[in-house]
């Protein structure tokens, strides 16, 4: 009984912590469509601001890569910081999208040697899925399976009846 109650409680703690949520509005170089959903743990603008900061640099020492590679760049680098959320639309639960492989394809070939101090990625660990982040991707927050709240509704009482 108590142990059904903990892990109750222990869901209900997870749900505030891991929501789909809006990412931030001033977005400089990773805007995101106005009906994107970010994990509420990326729901910053640290990275955006990094990767600004690092083409401010590149302009300062004189170099700044082809536009090709920028674009690649930051579209991967974009689809990496805020991961598309797919999750129940009711509860706000949420589920990583890992980014696609060829947001990282794309980077590493258009950008070879043109970026001090970035590191080639491994591309194998990134998405072949059609259903990965891109960030010019559209998105959607439609839900057609039971909702995540409409279970802890049931869990709830379950538990308050067994108690």
């Amino acid at each position: 009984m108590k142990l059904i109650t903990l892990f109750f409680v222990l869901g209900l703690a997870l749900t505030v912590y891991s929501a789909c949520v809006a990412p931030p509005t001033d977005l400089n170089l990773c805007k995101l469509s106005s009906n994107a959903r970010v994990p509420q743990a990326y729901a910053n603008t640290n990275a955006d601001r990094e990767l600004e900061s690092y083409f401010e640099f590149l302009q300062s020492i004189n170099a700044l890569p082809t536009e090709s590679c920028a674009e690649a760049f930051v579209e991967f680098s974009c689809s990496n910081a805020y991961p598309r959320c797919e999750g129940d639309a009711n509860s706000g639960l949420d589920i990583v999208v890992n980014t696609c492989y060829y947001q990282c394809h794309d980077f590493v070939e258009e950008c070879r040697g043109q970026l001090i101090g970035i590191e080639r990625p491994d591309c194998g660990q990134f998405s072949v899925d059609s259903q990965c982040t891109a960030r010019n991707q559209k998105f959607s927050s439609d839900s057609t399976s039971l909702s995540a709240g409409i279970f802890y509704i049931i869990a709830a009482m379950i538990a308050i009846y067994i108690m």
